[in-house]
């Protein structure tokens, strides 16, 4: 059974732009490599210094979700605190079947 989800990913906290485009671009593995690249913006921000993801007007459909979202948060840490230690991750899902 596949769930629709919204995704607001938030990195915050960075040094520089120069992080900011670190996180981004691993980011961009973890997208590819849960296969979501396409269906998600990524964008780097000056002021304040961040990065995020977001769905956009359409959700994200997602089998087996529990499973997948546990993996995919776990990918995350792992990928942001790789690129930038004392960044802070802040990521939420939304569920607009159920708003």
């Amino acid at each position: 059974m596949s769930v629709n989800i919204h995704l607001a990913l938030r990195v915050g906290t960075l040094e520089s732009l120069d992080e900011a485009e670190a996180v981004k671009g691993v980011l961009a593995a973890v997208l590819t490599e849960h296969g979501i690249q396409n269906e998600v913006q990524l964008r780097k921000f000056k002021e304040p210094i961040s990065v995020k993801v977001t769905t956009g007007k359409w959700p994200l459909s997602v089998r087996g979700f529990g499973v997948w979202s546990t993996a995919f948060e776990k990918d995350v840490t792992e990928a942001v605190r790789s690129a930038a230690p004392s960044a802070v991750v802040d990521l939420d899902w939304g569920y607009p079947d159920y708003d």
